[in-house]
């Protein structure tokens, strides 16, 4: 059975100045963490009272508009909706519930265990450029007004956005500024899902009174589960329809790609990333990556390991297995050819070297080393797939028109 994460909200009636919010967050902040990311099986505390029953629901969302996204559902009600994100690693099964408002809306009755987002948000920082992308291809990167490192986006707007100074640094994820967040005083902050012992600061600004909606779309196992989250940040920005229009022209470019190879006798092998010291951490076979690369018509020596994250392994075993790969994908950060042998030389033996067949997607790299391959592939994964069938299969690029097109992501290291 999958638990729900108790989260239980103060009254928000804290000091406004953020000196002043920031000194009454403190003290309760042990509290806070026990109550909102204490462990997978938490639960309310009970008073010997039944609580009140809750309305069932009108439309589920996950149940007939999400395709392929498991880690988050919304629900409609009669005047709101709830929303429930999977809280992620190590409690992947544990469930953050959040009550979605229009403005002045009251809290309905048996709902006061869930955070309150007011909708549509109009003013939202973010602590993830893949946040941004999402929420760029929704038209709504006017509604930003922090980031995280600045200085990695790679969106145009929002660039121009911080050079104008319309938008500030926020600090990084598991060391927010609480100072300027509460200055700030946003509408609604975005983070990614953080182990436990990493959470704290997060609840300290629920705490302040402005709500966190943790999202966890990396968890997904497949390219568009991960772009259907989508559909959570329309639920936010109140930009629904155009998430629906937007989904399903992705959704139809990737299956129309995924067409082209299905029936390919010729498979290339792969082997992808770049070994770290004495281990090899290699893409499981229904991870993302490896997803990807079935679908682009590749063979992945560890597809029958089945598992949504990343292997370590031996250098040794997997040496062996990429002598003779035909293509080397994604190894590391490396830029060219001298800066991957100085990885480690023996790397000149394999196949793909000798044949200048390896392949980063590092391609659009900003000055400060921003990749737009996480900004904006995560949720437009059918601009990944057609790179890798460029690259993996030029025969259908030229039979499909692609041989004009440039890479977007990826690119030669030679």
């Amino acid at each position: 059975m999958t638990e729900r994460v108790a989260v239980h909200l103060r009254p928000c009636e804290s000091p406004t100045s953020g000196a002043g919010r920031l000194s009454a967050v403190m003290p309760m902040l042990l509290l806070a963490v026990f109550l909102l990311f204490s462990g997978c099986s938490a639960e309310n505390p009970g008073n010997g009272e039944e609580a009140p029953e809750r309305a069932e629901p009108e439309n589920a969302l996950a149940g007939n508009g999400l395709e392929y996204a498991g880690g988050f559902s919304i629900k409609e009600f009669a005047g709101f909706r709830t929303l429930e994100v999977r809280a992620g690693v190590p409690c992947n099964d544990g469930l953050l519930s959040y009550l979605l408002l229009e403005p002045g809306q009251p809290v309905p009755e048996g709902y006061d265990d869930h955070i309150v987002v007011r909708t549509p948000v109009e003013r939202v920082a973010v602590f993830s450029t893949t946040h941004i992308g999402f929420i760029d291809l929704l038209e709504c990167t006017d509604r930003i007004i922090g980031v995280a490192r600045p200085e990695f986006v790679n969106t145009p707007s929002v660039q121009e956005r911080i050079q104008d100074g319309q938008i500030t640094e926020i600090g990084m994820p598991f060391s927010p500024n609480l100072e300027i967040i509460l200055e700030l005083d946003p509408d609604l902050i975005i983070a990614t899902a953080l182990p436990p012992a990493r959470r704290t600061e997060y609840n300290a600004i629920i705490d302040a009174g402005i709500p966190v909606v943790v999202v966890s779309e990396w968890l997904e196992s497949s390219p568009l589960g991960r772009a259907e989250w989508v559909k959570l940040y329309a639920a936010l920005f109140g930009k629904e329809q155009l998430a629906q229009e937007k989904f399903r022209q992705i959704s139809d470019a990737y299956h129309g790609l995924r067409a082209l190879t299905r029936d390919v006798a010729d498979r290339p092998s792969v082997i992808s990333s770049l070994p770290r010291k004495d281990a090899w951490f290699v893409p499981g076979g229904d991870s993302y990556v490896a997803a990807l690369l079935r679908d682009a018509g590749a063979s992945y020596h560890w597809s029958d390991l089945k598992t949504t994250g990343s292997i370590k392994m031996d250098i040794e075993p997997v040496y062996q297995v990429a002598l003779d790969a035909d293509f080397w994908l994604n190894p590391g950060t490396v830029l060219n050819l001298d800066e991957l042998l100085s990885n480690d030389l023996r790397f000149r033996d394999f196949s793909s070297v000798q044949h200048g067949r390896v392949y980063n997607n590092n391609r659009l790299l900003n000055p400060a080393g921003g990749n737009a391959y996480w900004e904006f592939g995560v949720v437009q994964p059918e601009r990944i797939l057609k790179d890798l069938i460029m690259i993996l299969h030029p025969d259908i690029a030229e039979r499909e028109g692609f041989q004009d097109d440039s890479l977007t992501f990826y690119h030669l290291i030679d």
